[in-house]
């Protein structure tokens, strides 16, 4: 009998909310990043207050919440498909 394997989830779902936590820092930073190459760079706390807001702390957390939920029914599907197969 075949287990859903729970860290494969959790790896991947941390790897897709890193990859969205570095796009939602590019697009909210970008203003500040194009003054950067013209040597105006602004102060961290500045980036950061831009950056990390509540919203988006939000829908990091739904996004990751819907990724591992998904990875999940996705890897039971395959389980109980390989289990019909197993029978005929």
């Amino acid at each position: 009998m075949e287990k859903v394997n729970h860290q494969k989830i959790i790896i991947n779902t941390s790897l897709r909310v890193l990859l969205m936590v570095v796009v939602i820092f590019i697009l909210n930073s970008w203003p500040s990043i194009k003054q950067s190459f013209s040597s105006h760079v602004p102060r961290l706390d500045y980036w950061l207050d831009h950056s990390f807001k509540v919203s988006n702390i939000i829908l990091i957390l739904g996004f990751g919440s819907y990724f591992y939920y998904k990875d999940l029914m996705n890897q039971k599907e395959l389980i109980k498909r390989s289990k019909n197969t197993n029978w005929h």
